[in-house]
């Protein structure tokens, strides 16, 4: 469900962010993923939050996703599985975050090998 709409607002500053933006970047992201094809119930359930931030952190750190569980299905799924949940969540958000970086790296490291083999006599350097 991730977006290539949520990296601008994920990179600014912690304190610069806001409940309902990310809400509706979320909302954003769903249309655009096979999500939306989930039923109303379960879509409904889900929700951007923040979490506690403190000075220097970015959207990528205190962004987190969750999942509100009601009767019946609290009994089986109860408050640790809830918090087991939440650090899996942001466990697999960081490689995401990792994964962006990485991609981005790339484009510009390939972006750049192109430039410099336009360059009479670069390309003897590869």
């Amino acid at each position: 469900m991730y977006s290539r709409l949520s990296r601008p607002s994920l990179s600014r500053p912690a304190n610069t962010l806001f409940r309902h933006n990310l809400t509706a970047t979320l909302e954003t992201a769903i249309r655009s993923s096979n999500a939306q094809h989930d039923p109303p119930y379960v879509l409904s359930r889900l929700d951007a939050r923040m979490l506690e931030y403190s000075h220097g952190e970015i959207g990528w750190d205190v962004f987190t996703l969750e999942y509100k569980i009601d009767a019946p299905i609290n009994t089986v799924i109860d408050s640790d599985c809830v918090v087991k949940y939440l650090k899996l969540f942001n466990h697999l958000w960081q490689l995401k975050r990792v994964e962006t970086i990485l991609t981005k790296a790339w484009m510009r490291l390939a972006g750049g090998r192109r430039s410099l083999l336009r360059v009479p006599g670069a390309y003897t350097m590869f």
